[in-house]
């Protein structure tokens, strides 16, 4: 079997609001609630009303029969963050998902103000929204996307890949350590009592001056 990592587009975006609400339940659960469908409008409302930023260096892995099963998004210094909760996402979160689980959204939202991670280091490009669907786990597949998401910063001249882990993720965690990826933040003190605690984790990317980009390689074991 080979997965194959490519640009997203527009067109990808049921896809990737898909995958985005599979994300939220396996990191957070019960933050999103409500009809699977109505989650999946709403996340699909915040892609498309970020117009082109919503595929901007965001990448999808696809598997033999062309099917998205998973996504990644590279944030590089001074590009600008893609807007999580864009003009009428309020409006739409009520209307789709009802008062109650609005509200419960909203306030987990603002308890992640009070742990924000601020990357400010010029020098390393930060990986997020990495997620693969769960019946695809297991087989490799996150391993193959990560690769390619490291060979797209390493081929933009950085030397050090970062991402964001909730504390709680150690299955995450230890995926990432298998990779190469160290802890070098924590949130701690009075903002992780009343935040989501995290974990800000580095991998120094080896330097392969005239190497070519892979993004078609066979699936491990793993």
């Amino acid at each position: 079997m080979a997965f194959i990592v490519r640009p997203a587009t527009q067109a990808d975006i049921p896809d990737l609001a898909r995958l985005i609400v599979e994300l939220y339940q396996a990191e957070m659960p019960g933050v999103l609630t409500g009809p699977v469908e109505k989650q999946i409008e709403l996340l699909r409302f915040t892609l498309e009303a970020n117009g082109d930023k919503a595929v901007h260096h965001r990448y999808v892995l696809c598997n033999e029969r062309g099917m998205v099963i998973g996504t990644g998004m590279i944030e590089f210094p001074g590009n600008g963050r893609f807007e999580r909760a864009p003009t009428g996402t309020v409006a739409t979160a009520f209307r789709t998902l009802g008062v109650f689980p609005a509200l419960r959204l909203f306030s987990a939202v603002a308890r992640t103000l009070f742990g924000v991670y601020r990357h400010t280091d010029p020098h390393s490009v930060l990986i997020h929204t990495v997620v693969v669907t769960g019946s695809e786990r297991s087989r490799g597949a996150g391993a193959i996307l990560m690769h390619d998401l490291e060979c797209t910063i390493r081929e933009h001249g950085y030397a050090r890949a970062r991402l964001q882990v909730l504390a709680w993720n150690t299955r995450a965690q230890r995926f990432y350590q298998r990779l190469g990826y160290t802890a070098i933040w924590r949130l701690s003190g009075w903002r992780a009592m009343l935040s989501w605690p995290s974990v800000v984790m580095e991998k120094a990317l080896e330097n392969r001056q005239g190497s070519e980009h892979i993004s078609t390689i066979p699936a491990s074991s793993g």
